[in-house]
C-alpha cells in the first residue's frame, strides 16, 4: 500500500557548519516550491530567517527554543496547523515539508517525534542530511557530542567548505567511522548541493543505524512513555551547563572598525569558546544590511544583503558561547571602542 503521508527532510548540522547557506541556495531554484520550510532558531532573537531568501512563503520560524527541548510542543503543533492552514486555503499547498534544526539541536528527539508521535499519521521523515564544516567539524566532533549524534544518524553527509579547506581526507575518514552508511557530498560556493542531488530515502529505518542510534533512540522513546507530570522548564537561551545564547542590539549605526576589531579580539583570545556569532549590523557610510558570521576561530567574510528586513534598522548580533559571559563579551566590545576610536 502507497504511504500517503507528508515527507520530511530534517536538515541539521552543528553550528556554522553552513545549514542556512545551502537552505538558502535551495529556496532560490524551484526545488523547494513545493515545500514548507521551518526554520529552528535557537536563543533569545531570531535571525536566520532574515538570510533565508523570501522566495518561499511557506517558511515559519520557531523561535521559542531548542527543537530538541521543545519538540513535544512547539514542532507538533506546527506540524498540526500546517495541515489545517493548508485545508482552510491559508498557506499555498505543499506536498513535503523540510525542517532545519538549530546547530545545537540534539537531532534524536525529531526523529522520535516523527516517528512515534500522533502527528506520524501525517507526516514521515523521508530523509535526515547533516552538513559538516570541513574546516572546523574535526574539532567540533571532539568537543560536541551533539555533532556526533547529527552526524550518526544522517542519511546524507554534506561535508561544506570544502573550497576553504581542500585537504579534508582526515575528516571524511571520522565521518565515515561515525557513519558508514550515509552518502557523501561535497559542497562549496561554487559548487553546492542540491536536492536533487540527494537519494530519496522513503522511510527512517533506526535499525539500519549503528548501536549509538538505536540507544539514543531507545533513550528518547524511554522519556516519550514515562516523563508524565513533569513540567519541564527549560531556559531557551541556555543547552548544557556551558553553551549559553544572548545578543547585542544597537540602535545607533556603527564603525566597521569597531566590529571588525571586536571580532577579531574574541576570535583571536576565546576562539574555541565562540561556538557562533551571526549578526545584521548597520555600518556607518553603508545604505545596506551587514552580514557578519564567525565559527570558533574562523571569520568568514562579510557580505550585503540587498535590503533591510522588516522592522527597525537595527544591528542585532547573537552569540552562542560556551563558557563566555555575556558581560565579558560586552566588555571586550567598550575597550574596542575606548581604545580604538574610529576616524
Amino acid at each position: 500500500m502507497a504511504d500517503d503521508r507528508i515527507p520530511v527532510t530534517l536538515l541539521t548540522g552543528f553550528l556554522g557548519s553552513g545549514k542556512t547557506t545551502l537552505l538558502n541556495a535551495w529556496l532560490r531554484t524551484p526545488d523547494l516550491a513545493d515545500a514548507a520550510v521551518i526554520v529552528n532558531e535557537f536563543g533569545e532573537v531570531g535571525i536566520d530567517h532574515a538570510l533565508i531568501a523570501s522566495s518561499n512563503d511557506n517558511t515559519i520560524e520557531l523561535s521559542t527554543g531548542c527543537l530538541c527541548c521543545t519538540v513535544r510542543g512547539d514542532l507538533v503543533n506546527t506540524l498540526r496547523e500546517l495541515i489545517v492552514r493548508r485545508e482552510k486555503g491559508e498557506v499555498r499547498a505543499f506536498s513535503r515539508v523540510l525542517i532545519e534544526t538549530t546547530g545545537l539541536a540534539d537531532p534524536a528527539p525529531v526523529i522520535q517525534a516523527l516517528m512515534t508521535f500522533p502527528v506520524a499519521r501525517r507526516f514521515r521523515l523521508r530523509q535526515v542530511v547533516t552538513t559538516v564544516d570541513a574546516v572546523n567539524g574535526m574539532a567540533t566532533l571532539a568537543n560536541h557530542q551533539e555533532s556526533v549524534k547529527q552526524v550518526a544518524v544522517a542519511d546524507e553527509l554534506i561535508l561544506t567548505k570544502v573550497d576553504v579547506d581542500a585537504a579534508s581526507d582526515d575528516i571524511v575518514a571520522s565521518l565515515r567511522q561515525l557513519n558508514r552508511g550515509a552518502r557523501f557530498h561535497r559542497s562549496s560556493l561554487d559548487g553546492i548541493v542540491m536536492p536533487d542531488d540527494l537519494e530519496t530515502i522513503d522511510i527512517y529505518d533506526p535499525a539500519t543505524k549503528n548501536e549509538d542510534v538505536a540507544r539514543w533512540l531507545n533513550a528518547e522513546a524511554h522519556a516519550v512513555h514515562h516523563d508524565h507530570g513533569h513540567d519541564h522548564h527549560h531556559d531557551i537561551t541556555r543547552h548544557g551547563a556551558d553553551i549559553s545564547s544572548f545578543v547585542f542590539e544597537f540602535k545607533s549605526p556603527l564603525h566597521w572598525e569597531h566590529v571588525a576589531n571586536w571580532l577579531d579580539a574574541l576570535v583571536m583570545g576565546n576562539g574555541q569558546d565562540l561556538l557562533r556569532v551571526k549578526g545584521i549590523v548597520d555600518i556607518i557610510g553603508r545604505p545596506r544590511p551587514i552580514v557578519i558570521q564567525a565559527v570558533q576561530s574562523l571569520l568568514h567574510p562579510p557580505f550585503e544583503l540587498p535590503a533591510w528586513p522588516e522592522g527597525p534598522r537595527t544591528s542585532r548580533i547573537v552569540f552562542i558561547t560556551r563558557r563566555l559571559s555575556r558581560a565579558y563579551v560586552g566588555e571586550v566590545f567598550d575597550t574596542i571602542q575606548q581604545r580604538a576610536p574610529a576616524a
